[in-house]
């Protein structure tokens, strides 16, 4: 019986909204080849962000430093590498990214000392039982923080959509949720177990607003939960040989786009 053992926290979501997709990619082996000669997308800017923000936070995890925006951008030149050598990201992303760096900047000196950046690019991973035998989940959190009282805070930069609470209340965006369970069972590479209190979105577009957080006003914990029994549940369902990897069953939550859609026909 072909069915996943093992998937990333972003990938789960994929199986709620898109259950096809994970098939296509997890048990057919496919994937889809990049365009060639291609000009950088979001998907590659939301890549040079994250390296960016996350290389500054590793760096200075504790003071920031005398000229932080100097330093910033300049790592936001290397993440950027030779793509800053294209007319249209220089002229398009590049501004966007200072006005980022300004942005997360401020916060970050609002944010500290009471506030301890303890992770970044964190792996992790939980395992679960289930019918079929052990389920591997893993992630890499973007960022994950101590607050002032000693609990956590899991960030996720987004350069793109932020999901409302809604679809976290819901189930239907779990990624945050997960990594917070992954965190309370200490299954972060080098930290041990600990409350989540906060889970919180970074969303860094570079446009008009630079950026915006928004913290999930449920506790962090209560969404781990919740969201660990729905995985779990999730598991043993596609675990029963008769449950089929159907294209997009709730119309009302499926992916934009899927490089499976063509071959879901």
């Amino acid at each position: 019986m072909a069915r996943p053992r093992k998937l990333s926290v972003t990938q789960v979501e994929t199986w709620i909204r898109d259950p096809y997709a994970v098939y296509a990619r997890h048990i057919l082996k496919l994937r889809a080849l990049d365009p060639i000669a291609a000009d950088p997308g979001a998907a590659d800017y939301g890549n040079v962000v994250h390296r960016a923000l996350e290389t500054f936070a590793a760096t200075y995890p504790n003071q920031l430093p005398g000229d932080a925006l100097a330093a910033l951008l300049d790592m936001g030149r290397t993440s950027f590498g030779a793509m800053l050598e294209r007319p249209g990201v220089r002229a398009y992303w590049w501004p966007r990214f200072q006005r980022i760096a300004a942005w997360f900047l401020a916060e970050e000196a609002s944010r500290r000392p009471a506030i301890l950046p303890l992770a970044t690019e964190a792996k992790g991973s939980l395992t679960i039982d289930a019918p079929a035998g052990p389920f591997e989940l893993t992630a890499i959190a973007d960022r994950i923080d101590r607050l002032a009282d000693g609990s956590l805070c899991i960030i996720d930069y987004k350069t793109g959509v932020v999901p409302s609470e809604s679809e976290l209340l819901r189930g239907e965006a779990p990624q945050l949720p997960l990594e917070a369970a992954i965190a309370i069972a200490g299954g972060f590479a080098g930290m041990p177990a600990g409350e989540v209190s906060t889970l919180s979105y970074w969303r860094v577009s570079g446009g008009r607003e630079a950026g915006q957080i928004k913290n999930i006003k449920a506790h962090g914990g209560e969404l781990a939960q919740a969201a660990r029994q729905g995985l779990a549940d999730l598991i043993a369902r596609f675990d029963d040989p008769n449950t089929a990897y159907l294209a997009r069953p709730r119309p009302a939550i499926a992916p934009r786009f899927s490089d499976y859609d063509h071959l879901a026909r």
